[in-house]
């Protein structure tokens, strides 16, 4: 990121060079970008004398972090401890910052790493640097320059010349023929561009295709690609979640085809219930399941049989099942893409139209589990449960450094508003996945008449055990 950051010459200029500026300049003022102190021995390195020495200079432009951790033994027992001064080794200082706590987060473009971050269970605190430029532009409450949203495009409409689709050409020798073919038999893409217009991510869904021989209607996807310069940056998820929107209830499993050295797609794939299959000619099949059995439901928690089979998937409990009122300002900032929503299709917030999102309250609740599942009453003009979401995980905090952390990527509040809510009360931040959306929604004189609650939610609530059996007929669940 710091050489990305300061080109010294036309030939320093990278992909990642204007999100790096971007970076560099919405981080001034209250966020502070540091460097680790091994940077130095790194770029000495560099074998170009003079180039070597404009960038020891550049480098100064940032503030050293004093007295880094060590590397700590949690960190040693996950990922080993190589020798100094090897690239592990330069990896491993930079992670223990973030283990130990020395900062809030670690911005890099380097694969390995972010795959150690996912082993250590720190990814949400490792960005990618339009991930930090996303996340910093809400936390300072910036109106968004560019808000990324899913398109679909005839692939005839589509300009095989982008950069885009040389690592594809390079992977595939009849890519390009095969290609032109599909344009010529209507094929078409989901696709989301980049602020300059270009494609950053793409998912072409062939449709029925039962090759890999499991029961049931088969699905195949022949093409998922997110840019190099946008991996991590949440295009991946938005293609997935238009995809799964698409077909929903039309095909029993989803499979697709990816070469093992795509780390970051494979990640991206099974946190969303993608599983390892079988290889075929040195490419690993992944699977998605999406028509769960009665077996299924018994075997797998609620958040893991959404993770598996969902969205839409839902494992309901009486006693874990939440009504959460929302005004309608914060349910166009958490839904843009709901339906009767003005803004569905210029959302004002860069993660409200993930998949995964935060909420923060006040309410003094404190039962609720991983895999709970969320209704979200729209209150003031609706009336009504309009969404629906499932818990990953909670945090109860009156810090709001502790909360901004635990939310990171996923957060609608600028840091203002999370600081505001802390100072009044503990606030209860919530994890959580979408998983769908009640159209029509279910008003507020049914759930009452249904014996789901006995008046409209003034702060979230469990639902009443009398409506349980009504409300799983109307989720089918």
């Amino acid at each position: 990121m710091l050489i990305s950051s300061e080109p010294l010459r036309h030939g320093d200029v990278e992909e990642e060079t204007e999100a790096s500026l971007e970076l560099a300049r919405i981080s001034s003022g209250e966020h502070h970008l540091l460097v680790h102190p091994t940077v130095s021995a790194e770029i000495a390195k560099d074998l170009d004398v003079d180039r070597r020495r404009l960038r020891e200079i550049v480098r100064h432009r940032y503030p050293t972090l004093q007295s880094p951790p060590q590397v700590q033994r949690e960190l040693i027992s996950v990922l080993g401890s190589p020798d100094f001064g090897t690239h592990d080794w330069y990896d491993h200082q930079l992670l223990a910052c973030v283990v130990g706590d020395a900062v809030h987060g670690l911005i890099t473009q380097d694969d390995g790493i972010h795959r150690k971050a996912r082993r250590l269970g720190i990814s949400n605190r490792v960005y990618t640097i339009a991930d930090a430029v996303a996340t910093l532009a809400q936390l300072s409450a910036e109106s968004p320059t560019f808000i990324p949203t899913v398109e679909v495009s005839p692939l005839y409409a589509i300009d095989l010349n982008e950069l885009f689709f040389d690592s594809l050409k390079w992977d595939y020798s009849t890519f390009e023929a095969w290609f032109r073919a599909s344009a010529r038999n209507g094929r078409q893409a989901f696709v989301v561009r980049g602020p300059r217009g270009e494609i950053a991510g793409m998912c072409i869904f062939k449709g029925a295709d039962n090759e890999i021989g499991l029961a049931g209607a088969v699905a195949k996807i022949s093409t998922f690609k997110v840019a190099d310069e946008y991996k991590g940056s949440r295009y991946g998820e938005l293609l997935l979640k238009a995809l799964f929107r698409s077909i929903e209830g039309n095909f029993d499993a989803l499979w697709l085809t990816v070469f093992p050295k795509y780390e970051e797609l494979i990640a991206l794939l099974e946190t969303f219930g993608f599983s390892h299959f079988d290889e075929r000619g040195g490419e690993l099949r992944y699977v998605k399941h999406l028509s769960p059995t009665d077996e299924d439901r018994e075997q797998h928690t609620a958040l893991e049989f959404h993770k598996r089979f969902g969205p839409p998937a839902l494992r309901l409990s009486a006693n874990q099942t939440f009504l959460i009122p929302i005004l309608p300002e914060f349910h166009s900032s958490l839904f843009p893409d709901a339906p009767g929503e003005q803004i569905s299709l210029l959302p004002t917030q860069p993660h409200g139209n993930a998949l995964r999102k935060a909420y923060l309250s006040h309410a003094k609740v404190r039962k609720m589990r991983s895999g709970a599942t969320l209704l979200f009453y729209r209150s003031s003009d609706k009336h009504a449960v309009t969404a629906v979401g499932v818990l990953e995980a909670s945090l109860v905090s009156h810090i709001a450094d502790e909360i901004l952390e635990f939310v990171g990527g996923r957060t609608v509040y600028s840091s203002a508003e999370v600081e505001a809510m802390a100072k009044h009360a503990e606030v209860l931040a919530l994890l959580f996945r979408q998983d769908r959306f009640i159209d029509p929604p279910l008003r507020i004189e049914e759930l009452i008449h249904e014996g789901v609650a006995l008046r409209a939610p003034q702060s979230i609530i469990g639902i009443r055990e009398k409506g349980f059996r009504w409300l799983v007929d109307q989720l089918d669940a």
